[in-house]
C-alpha cells in the first residue's frame, strides 16, 4: 500500500514541477507528453499523461517501485531545471536594469 501512495505523491509532484517548469519556460522532453502538451496545452497535457500513468501503474502493481524510482528521478529532474532557469530569470532581471 505505501508504494501506492508514494506513486500518487510523486505523479502530483511531477506534475507541479512541471508545470513551474513550464511557467519559467522549460519545455517537455517526453515525445508522448510532447506531443500531448501539444494537441490538450501545457495543463492537459500533463494532466493527460498522469492519468495514463496512474493506469497502466496499477495494472502493473507489482513494479509499482520500479515506477516510484523513476518518477522521484523525473521529480528530482524538473526541480534542478525550475532551479537553474528561476536563478537564470533573477540574473537576467538584474543585469537589465
Amino acid at each position: 500500500m505505501q508504494a501506492k501512495s508514494s506513486f500518487f505523491v510523486l505523479q502530483a509532484l511531477d506534475l507541479g514541477t512541471t508545470l513551474v517548469a513550464f511557467h519559467f519556460g522549460a519545455f517537455e522532453v517526453n515525445p508522448l507528453v510532447g506531443r500531448l502538451t501539444t494537441l490538450l496545452g501545457p495543463t492537459g497535457g500533463v494532466l493527460a499523461s498522469k492519468v495514463v500513468a496512474v493506469l497502466i501503474a496499477l495494472r502493473l502493481r507489482k513494479l509499482l517501485w520500479v515506477a516510484n524510482l523513476f518518477y522521484l528521478g523525473v521529480v528530482c529532474w524538473n526541480t534542478f531545471i525550475v532551479l537553474i532557469l528561476s536563478h537564470s530569470i533573477r540574473h537576467l532581471a538584474h543585469s537589465w536594469m
